[in-house]
């Protein structure tokens, strides 16, 4: 009993003869015959967050202009939001009563304001996807780009 610690629900195997990293590899390579033996289909689970801006190519062969937009957008995009700006009223000098329109025209600015929040919020998750979706475009269409370079370098060394 001196080879096993049990400490927080956790098991320990302190044995010489038992290889861990075997043993999961094994259970690893069984998995994945059994997953080939039903015919299941793969499944890709799509990554959580935002796709991050990719940058600029390394090799310096890029669309400059798609680059820059795509660094602005990135830049920009959460970027919605409406701030309460009150234009100076002559009714809010009249006394008594300006007093009491110029805490209406808060509260009607604000509850205004509430709403285009709750849309805005909306949005800057649309605006996330859309980002999202243009920088992984951007990273596939500049990785097709090298393939395709690749295709005619070897197209023309097969020619010449």
């Amino acid at each position: 009993m001196d080879d096993i610690a049990i400490s927080n629900d956790l098991i320990e195997i302190h044995d010489p003869e038992i290889d861990v990293d075997e043993i999961m590899q094994q259970i690893r390579e069984r998995i994945h015959q059994r997953y080939k033996t039903l015919e299941y289909s793969s499944r890709v689970f799509p990554t959580f967050g935002a796709a991050a801006y990719p940058g600029e190519p390394e090799d310096g062969d890029f669309d400059a202009d798609l680059y820059y937009h795509l660094r602005k957008v990135n830049d920009v995009y959460t970027q919605i939001g409406v701030d309460l700006i009150l234009a100076p009223s002559p009714a809010t000098r009249i006394p008594i009563l300006g007093c009491l329109w110029k805490r209406i025209r808060r509260g009607a600015h604000n509850l205004v304001l509430f709403y285009i929040g709750k849309l805005t919020e909306k949005q800057v998750t649309v605006n996330r996807h859309l980002v999202s979706t243009l920088n992984r475009m951007a990273v596939q269409l500049q990785a097709q780009e090298e393939d395709l370079k690749a295709m005619r370098r070897e197209l023309e060394r097969l020619r010449g």
